[in-house]
């Protein structure tokens, strides 16, 4: 038994795919993550934003606008893979899983699925044919070793709790992380009313769980092939963004 990866594009009548007609170059990722949608797209013309934000409320129930991070805005919606006929379906249905995020743009919706079985490929073609118009990109059997630097959300995330959560999305909402630091923990204290203390022990409590998850991910990166010899740094950065998405 082998691993096989395989990216392709494809247009069909789907809403997300379908957006991107109108706003040409307008980039959007997203990630489904069990009954949720988060959507991130790129900075975009100020007179565009209303419209596209009629859209994403339009196609979805808007469950958060999360905010503008200075270079994309971001939005979370309950899942929709019951409404529209969504690529998650399509993967499952013919025993494959998604490599996300997926990728919308210029008409095209970018993907990249991965199965354990390769006769499975003929079945999922056959499918997205019969929906429109698809383009392979890649096809590559993978070595095992890719499994377990996946950064699966659940190890990630699961220690937290619903305060240190909001902590952390909020300190990172505010710009606590940009560089240089545009913000203080009391200054976003005071907007949530609470105590600098206490919101300053959740977010380190936050901080301390999910750097602790990541540490064995990047433990199994640094001493994988990609990251040794003498074109450690090339090789690395080429295989972070082979792995990171389509385009």
């Amino acid at each position: 038994m082998a691993l096989y990866e395989v990216s392709f594009k494809i247009d069909y009548d789907y809403p997300f795919i379908s957006i991107t007609k109108d706003f040409p170059g307008l980039r959007i990722n997203m990630w489904c993550l069990w009954d949720r949608e988060l959507l991130e797209i790129p900075a975009m013309e100020e007179e565009d934003v209303p419209s596209l934000e009629r859209f994403v409320r339009k196609s979805g129930h808007l469950v958060e606008r999360v905010g503008n991070t200075g270079r994309s805005k971001i939005f979370l919606l309950k899942c929709t893979c019951d409404r529209y006929d969504s690529m998650w379906n399509i993967a499952g249905n013919n025993r494959f899983v998604d490599a996300p995020p997926a990728v919308y743009k210029d008409g095209w919706g970018f993907f990249r699925l991965i199965t354990f079985e390769e006769s499975n490929l003929k079945a999922l073609f056959r499918d997205l044919n019969s929906r429109g118009t698809v383009e392979l990109l890649s096809k590559r059997e993978l070595p095992y070793e890719v499994l377990p630097s996946s950064m699966w959300v659940s190890s990630m995330f699961s220690d937290l709790t619903a305060k240190q959560s909001h902590a952390l999305l909020k300190a990172h909402q505010y710009g606590y992380y940009s560089t240089p630091r545009s913000v203080t923990t009391d200054s976003i204290a005071k907007s949530l009313g609470v105590s600098r203390s206490t919101f300053e022990e959740h977010l380190r409590k936050a901080e301390n769980k999910v750097m602790a998850a990541m540490i064995p991910y990047l433990q199994l990166f640094s001493n994988s092939p990609a990251t040794t010899g003498k074109d450690r740094g090339g090789k690395a950065l080429e295989a972070a963004v082979n792995r990171a998405a389509v385009l």
